[in-house]
């Protein structure tokens, strides 16, 4: 059985221990409160130096991330609303005036020298150039559920808006409501071996010098991105990234409708139907009827099964025999004793970031929301109860193992960043599964 009241008690601890206070002044003089993925305080001298020297060779979070972000409004929404407000607040005074947010934002009381190098590279002084899965609505739609805070959603509404109007506008050139991401970093999924055939390496190879090379042609054109984009080095459509996307289409179209916006209500799910649309006629091969990203390049897939294969359940138009042909793959590819790992368990090579594996809370919650969506549109209890098997093992790697930044799916050992908040989404997960733990499938 979950014990709630000890999760929720350590996601208290978890996410205080990572918070930070923080005075931004490039928009505009602002006291911000947010939680970094996994922060490590900065000792006082004369060990500060030891610090800075060592720091960029550990394992350490202390800067703001997009995606973590809203995972992390999402747990405090259960925990303390009005953190969990604020956290949103922080992510949207990045916002600029086109709509862009940032994948990261840069915390620098914690900045070492690399980071500073860094900085200097890339030319932008308080954040990345890139985004980050579109999931900025989910975090709102959390908060709104939990507290009916209407004057909270008319507040920051208009910056949804432009944010994703931003993504429709500048990430889909094709015009066929698919959006195209320009680095492997903005899926949120840094090294996954689907991008291999894009960085043009062989497996087994460093990982890292592609990305590296990538960033800085991205620098010499300026990070002008009609020029990144024409010259198409990496250019996917990426099928996490968009069926991220289209499940926060459908968010903002629920969110617009309790806001009382009826036409940008409608906007909304007409393009959730035509983003949908595309994901199933265009990033699933016939053959194996499995779901891949697309080199947008090439008009081709990348046929790499990852755990973005599973992604395509949050869709709510998938018709019935995709998800069932989807939850058949769930149980018989990424099944081991504490799923979902990021590579199918018959391939998964070596282990890297989200690479062989590794288990990552947030994979299962994105297959939890699927799994209860089809549950509820097709009345299909089986798919609760995978839903409720995989939220308990999620609570297991977790209550054993502590909040990690990945676990090991075989062996249930928590791996690299210790007191990682993204975790904490297991609160939500636990906090709307059943009541009873479901036998496990198969």
């Amino acid at each position: 059985m979950i014990d709630l009241a000890w999760l929720e008690a350590e996601t208290s601890r978890v996410l205080e221990r990572n918070r930070v206070q923080q005075t931004r002044t490039w928009n505009g003089r602002r006291q911000v409160s947010y939680h970094a993925p996994s922060l490590r305080p900065i000792p006082p001298w004369p060990w500060r130096l030891v610090w800075y020297i060592l720091q960029p060779w550990q394992v350490g979070y202390p800067h703001q991330w997009f995606w973590d972000s809203v995972a992390h409004a999402i747990a405090l929404s259960h925990l303390d609303p009005a953190l969990a407000r604020e956290e949103i607040r922080s992510l949207l005074y990045a916002q600029t005036e086109e709509g862009f947010i940032p994948h990261l934002i840069w915390n620098p009381a914690c900045c070492h020298w690399v980071d500073w190098l860094l900085q200097r590279f890339i030319l932008f002084p308080h954040y990345s150039p890139y985004l980050q899965p579109p999931c900025l609505a989910e975090g709102v739609e959390a908060i709104y559920q939990k507290t009916g805070d209407t004057g909270f959603l008319k507040e920051v509404l208009p910056f949804l808006r432009k944010y994703y109007d931003y993504l429709e506008r500048e990430r889909s050139p094709l015009g066929d409501g698919l959006l195209v991401i320009i680095s492997s970093y903005e899926s949120g999924k840094d090294r996954s071996r689907e991008y291999d055939p894009v960085y043009g390496f062989p497996r087994g190879n460093t990982p890292w010098g592609p990305l590296a090379r990538l960033t800085f042609h991205h620098r010499r054109l300026g990070w002008d991105l009609p020029r990144i984009i024409s010259k198409g080095r990496f250019l996917v459509q990426d099928l996490l990234f968009n069926c991220v996307y289209a499940r926060n289409l459908d968010v903002m179209a629920g969110l617009c409708q309790a806001a009382g916006e009826k036409e940008e209500a409608q906007a909304y799910a007409l393009r959730t139907q035509s983003t949908e649309k595309a994901i199933l006629e265009k990033l699933r091969d016939p053959i194996t009827g499995l779901f891949f990203s697309r080199d947008a390049r090439k008009s081709a897939l990348l046929q790499v099964p990852t755990i973005s294969s599973l992604f395509p359940l949050l869709l709510g138009t998938i018709p019935r025999e995709m998800v069932e042909g989807l939850v058949e793959y769930l149980l018989q590819a990424f099944w081991p004793a504490f799923p979902v790992p990021a590579d199918p368990l018959d391939d998964q090579g070596e282990d890297f970031l989200w690479r062989g594996p590794q288990t990552w809370v947030v994979g299962n919650w994105y297959i939890v929301q699927g799994l209860r969506l089809q549950a509820r549109r097709f009345g299909e209890r089986r798919y609760g109860e995978i839903a409720d098997t995989l939220v308990h093992r999620t609570y297991e790697l977790v209550r054993s193992e502590g909040f990690r930044e990945f676990y090991h799916s075989r062996t249930g050992r928590g791996m690299r960043a210790r007191n990682f908040g993204m975790s904490a989404l297991v609160l939500d997960m636990a906090s709307t599964s059943g009541e009873r733990p479901a036998p496990a499938p198969g």
